[in-house]
């Protein structure tokens, strides 16, 4: 008994036919080898390329290495990962401070890609006007992060000039509001062993003779404990923040300069 295969039949079995090939040879020691050398480049690719570029992005060679505000709130002198990003906007910091200091997930969000935000879980949702009611952020509130309530202590503010917000895990003599935390990986830098992780957000603004600002945001994370934590906690943030950052940077500049499409 002869059987006829339809077209779509016929399809299937080239399709089914080729994904086992294509299997098989991803699945064989070669196969697995080259796999694995192509997964080493891309990641050498990504921390060794593209990663140090967006870490500096913005900055002059002067300004990466500037000292700022939040480099001495934190424990340790070498940082693990270190980011400083900046633009210049043609405006006074009177007209952009307004917008960082009422940053925060239950404020105005971050002016960065909320819809990515809101993707992994994080409830933002971006304001684009200078609210009043949000305008009394002072020394000592808390930035919240998530709509589960993670974020970071807001420890000083000096207007039109410095926000500096801070998590360190050495430093947990302070009341957080209810419901509110800090990202602090206990479980893989026990306090028990002296381990921490720390980090801080900066916010700089500084004022030029031409009119302009330039305006330095500035992240430093540094760490005691095992390797691999280390490694994983630089590696869950460093990318996200990089990309975070540049975009708000850029909405801010906007918005600031009054170019931003509100409408």
């Amino acid at each position: 008994m002869s059987v006829t295969l339809s077209n779509s039949d016929t399809k299937k079995a080239t399709k089914d036919a080729f994904i086992a090939r294509c299997a098989k040879g991803v699945f064989s020691k070669k196969g697995m080898t080259i796999l694995c050398v192509v997964v080493v480049l891309g990641f050498c690719l990504y921390d060794f390329v593209i990663l140090p570029k967006l870490d500096v992005l913005g900055a002059t060679d002067a300004e990466t290495k500037m000292s700022l505000p939040g480099d001495s709130a934190i424990p340790g002198e070498e940082p693990y990962w270190l980011m400083t990003v900046a633009t210049t906007v043609n405006a006074p910091p009177e007209k952009i401070f307004p917008y960082f200091l009422q940053a925060g997930q239950d404020m105005a969000g971050f002016y960065s890609f909320d819809w990515l935000e809101r993707s992994i879980g994080f409830g933002i949702h971006n304001t684009y006007t200078i609210e009043p009611k949000w305008q009394g952020t002072k020394a000592g509130d808390f930035c919240t992060f998530t709509q589960h309530g993670m974020g970071m202590r807001i420890v000083s503010i000096t207007p039109n000039r410095n926000i500096l917000m801070v998590t360190n895990g050495l430093d947990r003599n302070h009341p957080l509001p209810q419901g509110k935390w800090e990202l602090l990986w206990t479980p893989l830098f026990s306090p028990a062993k002296g381990d921490y992780v720390a980090w801080n957000w900066d916010f700089n603004l500084f004022p030029q003779p031409d009119g302009t600002t330039r305006v330095i945001v500035r992240c430093k994370h540094t760490s005691k404990g095992n390797p691999l934590a280390r490694f994983a906690f630089k590696h869950a943030w460093a990318l996200p923040s990089d990309i975070m950052d540049i975009e708000m940077l850029r909405r801010v500049k906007m918005l600031a300069e009054g170019t931003y499409p509100l409408h």
